[in-house]
């Protein structure tokens, strides 16, 4: 990692932390709408620049960068899934468990046994896909993300981010975040997008 990352990496960990401690709900989900933009600036115009040759040279993992890619967009499928279930809640406690999947090419509910198993679904999913296809149905489903969290909310929907199960998140060695799983959810999508495949989305940039 280049100084430069690490600076990135810091600063960003640290605004998400400060962030997620904020009492106020309103100006901790205004401040992440504002995080969220900020991560999608850098996001959106890297997956945007990969090219077809560097989408399939080797990631620091040693998966191909666009298994990479799928990866992220693979966690912020699911994300969709539950945010736009008409029973959201009971569709966030299923995901908690790595339960509930909407597989649209079976067209059937699937579970996984562990984060390891859902990532090796993701990599068979995708891994024969062209990167072109892929290159665009990653930045679209970044942004359909986004579109769950709008600058002013829907009814109810920051009361639905709090009143989720507590979630202990080891965001980094020493330092463990206890935050409502639906913010968790939120949270976590920025972290892949924005600093933990950072060394990979940017290993192309000249």
């Amino acid at each position: 990692m280049t100084k430069l990352e690490k600076n990135e990496t810091t600063r960003f960990y640290s605004n998400l932390m400060e962030i997620a401690r904020k009492p106020n709900t309103q100006q901790r989900y205004n401040l992440l709408v504002q995080l969220h933009q900020e991560t999608l600036d850098f996001y959106v115009p890297t997956i945007r620049a990969i090219t077809s040759k560097a989408a399939y040279t080797p990631s620091s993992d040693g998966r191909p960068l666009s298994l990479v890619v799928a990866h992220i967009m693979g966690w912020e499928e699911w994300q969709i899934q539950v945010f736009s279930d008409s029973n959201r809640e009971e569709r966030l406690r299923k995901q908690m468990k790595l339960q509930g999947y909407y597989d649209t090419d079976t067209e059937q509910m699937t579970d996984f046994k562990n984060v390891d198993d859902f990532n090796a679904y993701n990599a068979r999913r995708y891994g024969n896909q062209s990167w072109n296809k892929l290159q665009q149905q990653a930045i679209d489903t970044a942004l359909h993300l986004q579109s769950f969290f709008p600058p002013i909310p829907y009814h109810d929907w920051i009361d639905f981010l709090e009143n989720t199960p507590m979630h202990n998140w080891r965001i980094l060695p020493n330092n463990v975040l206890a935050v409502p799983y639906g913010w968790y959810l939120w949270m976590v999508s920025l972290e892949h997008e924005a600093v933990e495949h950072r060394k990979d989305l940017e290993q192309t940039k000249p």
